[in-house]
């Protein structure tokens, strides 16, 4: 059995820490709820939905969706490369749109092509953001020296990396730009030439990131002064038919034990419990705290 205590507003304060967590999804079991999509600058002045611009949205390797794509291509021009010269990628000096720029240092061109590729990764694979330089795309990624055909040219083995900047460039950090990550958002967009053209042919590829997952910690702070709980309420320290105090622990000498505690709402419905790691004997001459730390 238990004994209760109100908590004050001051015995409750809540600290929070980040967590960065490895994610990975392979070409084999291609998942996380990632969700890739092909982009086409299409003109088009009403949005019919022309067949030959449909494809197929997969989510954990399943066609379970149809998407128009050029809506993706302006959707993505419109939030992220708005006001970018397509030459340089340089934003604007004066734009009235924000377009998500990942870095004050210009690394190389963010603009966007006739055609673009899209990997979503959804918000709780991402937390508050992905952390900047922990993108890699590909394992042995096989891209073409020349147009991409099905066949008939020699491949070279490479794989795309993330410059911490917001670009996305291949062989290494430092490689030709390929392409734009919106670490925020968990969008990688790739722009450019041969990466972007192998992409939309085989897009089941490996991709490793890491997320940044806030965690709220509640600390409840249990105060019990000198003169509290020092009696138990066990039903086996009871005897006779009147459930008196055995003998052997009514003298002054005798100390109750705290293995668990309780913490419960306003409505006394019990939210949570705590298991302290060994028991604690409660002190009589003085002031005992426990603290219990609660992670949501």
């Amino acid at each position: 059995m238990g004994a209760w205590k109100n908590l004050n507003q001051q015995d409750v304060y809540i600290t929070t820490y980040t967590a960065k967590k490895s994610w990975s999804t392979n070409s084999g079991s291609f998942g996380e709820g990632i969700r890739y999509y092909s982009a086409n600058s299409h003109s088009l002045a009403t949005y019919d939905l022309n067949p030959n611009d449909l494809y197929g949205g997969p989510t954990s390797g399943s066609n379970d969706a149809r998407y128009h794509s050029p809506l993706v291509y302006k959707n993505l021009a419109q939030m992220y490369f708005q006001d970018h010269d397509t030459g340089s990628g340089e934003l604007a000096a004066s734009s009235s749109f924000d377009t998500y720029k990942e870095s004050s240092i210009n690394t190389g061109s963010r603009a966007i092509r006739n055609q673009a590729f899209l990997y979503s990764i959804p918000r709780n694979r991402v937390g508050t953001h992905i952390e900047p330089g922990s993108i890699t795309i590909g394992d042995d990624v096989l891209y073409l020296s020349g147009s991409f055909v099905s066949g008939g040219y020699v491949a070279e083995s490479q794989k795309i990396f993330d410059d911490s900047e917001g670009g996305l460039r291949e062989n290494s950090t430092s490689g030709s730009m390929v392409g734009s990550v919106v670490y925020s958002h968990g969008q990688i967009i790739v722009t450019e030439g041969e990466a972007n053209t192998f992409l939309r042919n085989f897009p089941n590829q490996d991709i490793n990131w890491k997320s940044n997952v806030p965690i709220y910690t509640y600390n409840y702070t249990v105060k019990l002064s000198d003169y509290e709980f020092n009696f138990t309420q066990n039903p086996s320290a009871l005897t006779g038919s009147d459930n008196r105090l055995r003998n052997n622990i009514t003298g002054s000498s005798f100390q109750p034990y705290i293995t668990t505690v309780g913490l419960y709402n306003d409505s006394n419905e019990l939210i949570a419990v705590a298991k302290l790691g060994k028991s604690l004997p409660k002190s009589r001459n003085t002031e005992t705290t426990i603290q219990v730390k609660l992670d949501i």
